[in-house]
């Protein structure tokens, strides 16, 4: 699939690499799974500090190539695309950017999963820049979801987003913006979103990445508690359940008013049919209740998992504790 050409620019850049890289290469009964293969090997070959693992799947979905688990192409990155292709390799191995401190700042607060899919052609003479920028931007924050699309080889794609033009950045599968855009208006585009809008899957995984204290904080500064963020209480996986309560924990101590606003949700799953989730709201509401929720506890004090009977005495021992030092 490479030049000679190619593979020996290929070559030289890939020196510059300071650690070594792991490339995921996603194959699919997709017919143009094979080249996806015959792009990388040569790759592997010109850099000792590249390795590939391959891994097939029964679907029909298009390969990819993952550089980073949440930056990934649908696309054979030759010609133009080679460039900043070997450039976010070099990034990726020296942990590093060429963003502007101020995108880098802004970044460092940024905590809203977003997706954005990079609409580009092997002709196309601004998509090198654009890609170029946005691949920074994934590498800078793992909450943006980034895949590079040759509407080329994937001409669905165009046709599902009803592409005139490349590049074209489709954010969300719905905001587009089309041309060579600026670093500064991109990331103002991808930073003013309201976390209100959120699906739950979007807090699911900020609670999993460990930033709960940022998630607390947003909803202070909004003066707010996110529906789609509440419906991780419920959630089958226990850790993202804790997330969450971790969240509602650290909004208690900077907002105590702003917490009381979701006693009423509390109170409701304190009667949920799963055991687990009785006993959590029990722990919690021990954590950030007060005496307003002491009678639903009460209730619990007779359940029939001794368990959460134990959790629910241990929670009314703690509201009526802080009320005692409070007075």
């Amino acid at each position: 699939m490479l030049t000679s050409q190619e593979l020996e620019a290929a070559r030289s850049a890939l020196e510059a690499l300071q650690n070594p890289l792991v490339l995921k290469v996603n194959l699919t009964r997709n017919d143009l799974a094979k080249q996806f293969r015959q792009f990388i090997e040569p790759l592997v070959t010109a850099s000792s500090m590249v390795q590939a693992i391959y891994t097939t799947y029964l679907e029909d979905d298009p390969p990819t190539i993952e550089i980073r688990s949440n930056l990934r192409y649908m696309a054979l990155p030759g010609g133009r695309e080679m460039a900043p292709f070997l450039q976010t390799l070099i990034y990726r191995s020296r942990s590093e950017t060429s963003l502007a401190e101020r995108t880098l700042s802004r970044l460092a607060t940024f905590i809203t999963p977003t997706q954005v899919e990079v609409m580009v052609s092997p002709t196309c003479p601004h998509c090198p820049i654009v890609v170029g920028l946005v691949n920074q931007l994934a590498l800078a924050s793992i909450y943006l979801e980034v895949t590079i699309i040759d509407i080329t080889l994937f001409a669905d794609f165009a046709e599902k987003y009803s592409i005139r033009a490349v590049p074209t950045l489709v954010i969300d599968g719905q905001d587009q913006l089309v041309g060579n855009i600026s670093e500064d208006l991109l990331v103002d585009k991808l930073t003013n979103q309201s976390p209100a809008t959120f699906h739950p899957d979007s807090f699911k995984k900020i609670v999993k990445e460990g930033d709960a204290e940022k998630l607390a904080g947003m909803m202070v500064a909004d003066a707010d508690v996110y529906g789609g963020a509440l419906q991780l209480l419920t959630d089958p996986d226990w850790s993202v359940r804790m997330g969450m309560m971790v969240v509602l924990e650290e909004l208690a101590e900077r907002s105590p008013v702003l917490v009381q606003s979701v006693y009423p949700y509390l109170v409701e799953l304190l009667d949920h049919g799963d055991a687990n989730q009785r006993g959590d709201m029990a722990y919690l509401l021990g954590l950030i209740g007060n005496v307003s929720v002491l009678e639903p506890l009460k209730m619990l004090l007779n359940d029939t998992n001794s368990e959460v009977a134990e959790a629910a005495f241990e929670a009314i021992q703690q509201i009526q504790e802080r009320e005692a030092l409070a007075r």
